[in-house]
């Protein structure tokens, strides 16, 4: 399923769409930590040898970071269109109780 089909403004989303789209966020996040634990590891062994860092580790380190940030900014998006897809879920389904 493609996370651009389902939001807040294209309608109901079926419960089993949310819990698949809640999984797949999940598991990708999952493993984006164990990359990022690995890579805090990494870059303090780095650290702790400053004389030994050349141009090319400076700029990787510099790739890396640029990396993440666009990860988390993706993650970030992500997040936020499940919970506003499920916050106007409730919405409606409040409307719905309060016209019954």
């Amino acid at each position: 399923m493609s996370e651009s089909n389902v939001g807040p403004n294209n309608g109901q989303t079926s419960s089993k769409a949310l819990l698949s789209m809640l999984i797949s966020l999940t598991d990708n996040f999952h493993k984006f930590n164990e990359e990022c634990a690995f890579l805090c590891d990494a870059f303090a062994a780095v650290a702790r040898e400053p004389d030994d860092i050349s141009e090319d580790t400076s700029e990787g380190i510099g790739h890396i970071s640029a990396r993440l940030k666009a990860q988390l900014k993706a993650y970030d998006e992500r997040i936020y269109t499940l919970y506003k897809t499920v916050q106007s879920q409730q919405q409606q389904s409040a409307e719905n109780e309060e016209e019954e």
